[in-house]
C-alpha cells in the first residue's frame, strides 16, 4: 500500500470525520466545524473557514459568510458542512425553523421506547403522535423492540404526546424538548408504559 492511500484513508484505527456545531444568533444560525481524527493534521483542527457549507433548501436561505446561515424566508432547514473528502453523516445535520423577522430555533427528535406496564416487554406497531404545539400531528409506529422516533421538533416548547394500540390503554404525557447545545435541559427520550385493556 503506498503512503498517498495511508494518508488519505488514515492510519489503521483513525476515524476521520467533520463536525458542525450550529447554534441561533438572532435570526442568522452560527455555525463552526471540527475535523476530527486526522493524524497529519493533528487530532483536531477547525475548519470552519475552509469548510463548504449545506443548505438542505437554498429557497430558504444561504450561507453569507463561512458558517453564518442567513434566512430568506420562514422555514425548516437542515445545515452541514463539507471539508475536502469528509461530509458530516445526515444524522448529525443541525436542523433548525428560520425566519428573517424572528429568532431561529433549532429542531430535534424526541424518541423513545412503549413498553407493557406489567410485562415490560416492548410493544410494537404502537403510534406515537404529537398532540399540539409546532410539530402538532408528527408521528411514528414502533418497532420489533418498541422503538419510535419522531424528527423535527420544536426545542424549548412545550407539547403532549400519546402512545395508543388496540388493547391497550392510550396514555399522553406532557413534555419538552430541549436543545442539545447549551445548558443541560431535558433530553429527547420519552419512554410509554402501556397496561393492557
Amino acid at each position: 500500500m503506498c503512503a498517498c492511500e495511508e494518508e488519505a484513508v488514515g492510519p489503521k484505527g483513525s476515524n476521520p470525520r467533520v463536525q458542525s456545531t450550529c447554534l441561533p444568533s438572532g435570526s442568522n444560525v452560527a455555525c463552526t466545524v471540527i475535523l476530527y481524527d486526522v493524524p497529519s493534521y493533528g487530532s483536531t483542527r477547525d475548519v470552519t473557514a475552509e469548510a463548504t457549507w449545506l443548505v438542505s433548501d437554498p429557497s430558504i436561505g444561504e450561507f453569507f459568510v463561512a458558517g453564518f446561515f442567513r434566512p430568506r424566508t420562514r422555514g425548516e432547514v437542515a445545515l452541514w458542512s463539507r471539508y475536502d473528502q469528509w461530509e458530516e453523516v445526515e444524522d448529525l445535520h443541525s436542523w433548525f425553523l428560520v425566519d428573517p423577522s424572528a429568532s431561529a430555533q433549532r429542531l430535534y427528535f424526541l424518541a423513545g421506547t412503549v413498553i407493557d406496564a406489567i410485562t415490560q416487554a416492548p410493544i410494537s406497531a404502537v403510534e406515537v403522535r404529537i398532540l399540539d404545539g409546532y410539530s402538532r400531528n408528527a408521528r411514528a409506529v414502533t418497532n420489533e423492540n418498541g422503538y419510535y422516533k419522531v424528527d423535527r421538533i420544536l426545542t424549548g416548547e412545550d407539547f403532549s404526546a400519546s402512545a395508543s394500540k388496540s388493547g391497550y390503554t392510550s396514555v399522553t404525557q406532557a413534555y419538552r424538548v430541549d436543545s442539545p447545545v447549551g445548558p443541560v435541559g431535558n433530553g429527547p427520550f420519552l419512554d410509554f408504559r402501556l397496561h393492557a385493556e
